[in-house]
């Protein structure tokens, strides 16, 4: 696993890439349900609204409270390597007690135990933390 706290700095986000570990054509349902593992994970509503695209191959959620703000951005992906995990979810933390690479650790953590997502983990200027597959040199 990936020390993301050795990445620790003023206002340094993560972005974590998320993709099914099986294929799957059912992106709308694939973005559900990733969505209520985030939610569970970082105890947010399950229930927050979701912007659909008008063709139907976007999805996003959105949560933000006093002590952070998740968001998550699924698309329907074209063929190819980095298509993988084409879902981008970030979690910042706007608390004292919890910071942002707490909360992108517990997120990757649980995706990767949960054995059915494929993870990438990233700092937001591009470098690598960790991920549970192969992200060769398209990333």
């Amino acid at each position: 696993m990936g020390d993301f706290e050795a990445h620790v700095g003023f206002k340094k986000d993560f972005e974590l890439y998320v993709g099914p570990a099986r294929e799957t054509d059912d992106w709308r349902r694939f973005a559900g349900e990733l969505w209520q593992e985030v939610a569970r994970t970082l105890r947010v509503p399950l229930d927050v609204p979701v912007a659909e695209s008008a063709d139907g191959d976007e999805w996003r959620y959105w949560f933000e409270n006093s002590e952070m703000s998740v968001s998550l951005y699924v698309g329907r992906p074209d063929p190819g390597a980095v298509d993988m995990a084409p879902a981008i979810l970030t979690a910042v933390s706007r608390s004292y007690d919890v910071e942002s690479w707490q909360l992108a650790e517990r997120l990757y953590t649980r995706l990767v135990s949960a054995g059915t997502y494929l993870v990438a983990a990233f700092l937001d200027d591009g470098t690598p933390i960790d991920a549970n597959f192969d992200v060769d040199d398209d990333w």
